[in-house]
Formats: structure tokens, sequence, C-alpha cells
């Protein structure tokens, strides 16, 4: 019985968030695209509710915007905004090589080879 483990409980809305924020990252929705409630939760098999509360949460997070009665639409990548992201994430990377490359031993090395 040691196989048998508690099932992880998640909410229909956590499910609807992850489900429309893999799709927008991924780009099969593309910036500047249209979503409709009743759309997404007919392709996801969900009620409108829990869809409503994912796309509340992508507009706080920013990669949606709405304007109540007339639209929501993905978030349009701005080249800029991009640029500076890009520069922040290089800076981590940079950052992350200088404080792990010295506490590489030999077989850590060796596994990256053979990967």
């Amino acid at each position: 019985m040691d196989a048998i483990r508690p099932v992880r409980r998640t909410l229909l809305r956590e499910r609807a968030y992850e489900a429309i924020k893999d799709a927008i990252v991924a780009g099969e929705i593309e910036p500047g695209a249209v979503v409709r409630d009743g759309e997404l939760a007919e392709r996801l098999g969900l009620s409108r509710a829990p869809v409503r509360e994912a796309f509340s949460r992508l507009v706080d997070e920013g990669l949606l915007e709405s304007k109540p009665q007339s639209y929501t639409r993905v978030t349009a990548v701005v080249a800029g905004e991009v640029r500076d992201a890009a520069a922040v994430v290089g800076a981590m990377h940079e950052l992350v090589v200088r404080v792990a490359v010295p506490r590489l031993r030999g077989a850590d090395v060796n596994a990256m080879r053979s990967a």
C-alpha cells in the first residue's frame, strides 16, 4: 500500500489557468488574438466560471489585456520589452555560471559531456 498516495487536488480555475497560459506561451494563441471565455470553456470542457477566473489572473500577470464589455485579448509582444527581458535573463545566466563553475567536480563535467 506504499504506492497509494494522496491525489493532488486542483481547482478547475487552476487547470484552466495552466492550460490557457501554456497555450499563450507556446504561441498556440497568438499575441493580439481575442479570446472568448465561452469558446475556451467549451474547448477545455469546463464552465465559463473557471475560465473567467483564469482570465482575471492572466490579466493581473500581463499575459491578457481586457476592456470590460468589449474584449479580452492576448497582450501584444513589444520588441523593446523583449530586449529588456533578454538582457535581464542574460545577466542572470552569467551570474549562475560564475557561481556554479567553481563548484563543479570532475563527475559533474563527465555527466554533462555524456549528456
